[in-house]
């Protein structure tokens, strides 16, 4: 077999020296190939398979030694033969130095020619016979894969057939498809069952067994696993022949060859219909049953704490209004006390009844005209209390001119703005709540903004949710019923709006939308501004006297709520104890292990650290005095969870003063 001519690269700066050796070298089976640099040498190495380099020692820029070090560099061509050409460094130094760069020879100006002539050609022979000996490697390597493919392609007929056999004997429908998803054989349960044959539903065929709404999902699967060469498992619906949609699991695994790549694909489909229609019930009742045990427990908790709370005080105060010798300012203070709590507890019935209605489709709504700018003053002045009471600012304010008069149903209005700014005022620890007011196309907006402890947008959804709390430890730490919210968009709607929460985040605040229809009312004028009041809180309430039963008693107090610290102190103090307070359980733990006290009466839902936390850090420090639980929360499973923690007892809200004193008396060391 005739071979191509052997390529020879001959580097030399000077150009009568390339053709010295152009003329001596000028055979047959040799392409000589000029370079008169180094670098120029080093560039026309990836473009030939050079046999044999004739390299000259002396040149500008890189020398011979460089480049022929360079050239070792080069995977391709280690092990190539260079001899470098030289008229000078003749001495033992530089001849060991070419050694040392890759040189195989050393030829010297002026060479034989003959001399030269015959080392090329010895290693243009080795160069050849290594050729030889790779190409006839390769022919063998073939030959081996030639003979191995014939078996793994014998192998495989009998393999398959075997398969089909198999494929046809199993109760469950078998595909496979070929590496790009062109799905190129079924079983026969899949024609049988889908009622397509094997020409309908080769390539894509079969997708029209497959739902639309599965389809895209199910391809998805499928080339996500194409790309990971990975298994997959997907459930989908499949028209049975009759043309039911039913449930099967499919199950696709790739199938490779001995190089280790996805040849194709194998897959099962298994009807799983009537099963996963049983499970399905099973779970959406269990969720539904454990959804309504978990709102109902937490309503009826809360309701319980949210309503005993007013009534305490209501109670509370009546039995000091008892006291005959109470002067008429402290009789004053008391009652307004009462009516205050009253009217809360009245807000929260009507909130419950109005929810019902809502749900019940029974909420009457009445049209009629309304003094915006007045019911926007009132609430101003209302709620200006309650921002003053906490600290923080309140400001209303107004992006564009709002209708004097408007259409609507001003019960309704109030309560969705006057639900909304307390909630913000609630949650706004510092900073304000800020009221922004606009009109355009018949249609009032309102912005509540507030600067307190915002909401995990994850959890926003969860909001207007009748009944159910975002998160049960705000709602300890704050109180409500959980009711607001879902009833202000009921109501809203009713107006022809809504109420949707802008924006949020966690410590950072939130801002809500409320919008209602707002037609003008004839002639109506338009306002900017609103005249602000400021009104004081009354905080201050009389003492109370009673018998000498607790006298010499110690009682620490830990109580957040102002008013129970008032009435609760009284009840104390009018029977002879002494009281210190503590606003929160952090500061109850602090006071009672430095102090000494004959008992302790521990408030269970309190901010920073609640009564159960107390108590337990408490125990696990080693305080063995007598604690009472005082809390709103009268189920069975509130006292067993008091008695837990390492409560002495436990006392509901409202608390009873004689019972109190009772019990203080059993219990207290003196």
């Amino acid at each position: 077999m005739r071979h191509p001519p052997v390529d020879i690269l001959i580097v030399d700066d000077r150009l009568d020296g390339l053709i010295a050796l152009e003329a001596v070298l000028n055979l047959p089976n040799v392409n000589l190939v000029r370079a008169q640099s180094g670098a120029e040498a080093l560039r026309l190495l990836n473009q030939f398979d050079f046999g044999v380099i004739l390299l000259d020692v002396q040149m500008p820029e890189m020398d011979g030694f460089e480049t022929a070090r360079r050239i070792r560099q080069n995977e391709q061509y280690r092990y190539t033969p260079i001899i470098f050409v030289t008229a000078i460094n003749k001495d033992d130094m530089h001849i060991y130095r070419g050694y040392e760069v890759g040189a195989v020879d050393y030829i010297f100006k002026p060479f034989e020619p003959q001399i030269l002539r015959s080392k090329v050609n010895f290693f243009v022979d080795f160069y050849l016979k290594k050729r030889q000996l790779q190409d006839q490697n390769e022919m063998i390597r073939q030959t081996e894969r030639q003979a191995r493919f014939l078996q793994l392609a014998q192998f495989e007929m009998e393999t398959l057939k075997r398969y089909r056999n198999l494929a046809d004997a199993v109760p469950i429908m078998i595909w496979k498809s070929k590496v790009d998803g062109a799905l190129d054989y079924f079983n026969k349960l899949w024609t049988d069952y889908t009622g397509l044959s094997q020409e309908q539903s080769v390539g894509s065929g079969w997708q029209d067994a497959i739902h639309p709404q599965d389809l895209r999902i199910f391809l998805k699967a499928w080339i996500d696993s194409m790309n990971k060469g990975a298994p997959f498992e997907i459930e989908i619906r499949v028209r049975r022949h009759d043309g039911e949609f039913r449930w099967h699991t499919v199950r696709a695994v790739p199938e490779f060859d001995i190089l280790d790549k996805v040849t194709s694909w194998i897959g099962t489909s298994m009807d799983i219909h009537d099963r996963k229609v049983a499970e399905d019930e099973i779970f959406d009742a269990k969720q539904a049953a454990v959804a309504a045990s978990v709102a109902k427990t937490q309503f009826l908790a809360n309701m319980s704490h949210e309503i005993r709370t007013p009534l305490g005080a209501m109670l509370g105060f009546a039995e000091l209004m008892l006291n005959s010798d109470m002067s008429a300012e402290e009789r004053n203070q008391n009652l307004n006390t009462i009516m205050r709590s009253g009217q809360q507890l009245l807000r929260i019935i009507d909130e419950i009844l109005d929810i019902s209605k809502v749900e019940a489709g029974r909420l009457d709504i009445e049209n009629i005209d309304v003094n915006l700018a007045g019911l926007l003053r009132d609430l101003q002045t209302l709620m200006l209390v309650k921002a003053q009471a906490k600290g923080i600012g309140l400001e209303f304010n107004f992006k564009t001119k709002i209708p004097e008069k408007v259409i609507t149903d001003p019960t309704r209005l109030r309560q969705i703005l006057l639900n909304m700014i307390s909630n913000a005022i609630k949650f706004t620890e510092k900073g304000k709540v800020v009221l922004e007011a606009s009109w355009k196309n018949n249609k009032l907006s309102f912005h509540v903004k507030d600067t307190g402890v915002g909401i995990d947008r994850q959890l926003a959804e969860k909001l207007f949710q009748p009944f159910v709390q975002v998160d049960s430890s705000t709602t300890r730490r704050f109180g409500g019923t959980g009711l607001g919210l879902a009833l202000s968009r009921k109501l809203a709607e009713a107006l022809g709006g809504s109420v949707s929460l802008e924006s949020s985040s966690a410590g950072q605040g939130s801002c809500f939308l409320i919008e209602v229809s707002g037609v003008p009312a004839d002639l109506s004028p338009y306002f900017e501004t609103l005249e602000q009041e400021t009104i004081e809180a009354r905080q201050d309430f009389p003492a109370v006297n009673d018998s000498n039963a607790l006298q010499g008693i110690k009682v620490l107090l830990v109580e957040d709520a102002p008013i129970n610290q008032i009435l609760i102190s009284r009840f104390l103090t009018g029977a002879g104890a002494q009281v210190e307070l503590a606003n929160n359980g952090v500061e109850g733990v602090e006071k009672a292990l430095k102090g000494q006290y004959g008992i302790i009466l521990m408030d269970i839902q309190m901010p920073e650290m609640d009564g159960y936390e107390a108590t337990t850090t408490l125990r696990g420090k080693g305080y063995d005095g007598p604690i009472i639980a005082l809390t709103a929360h009268a189920l069975k499973e509130d006292r067993d969870r008091c008695l837990a923690a390492g409560c002495s007892d436990h006392l509901t809200k409202p608390i009873d003063r004689r019972l109190l004193i009772s019990q203080i008396s059993n219990l207290a060391t003196h």
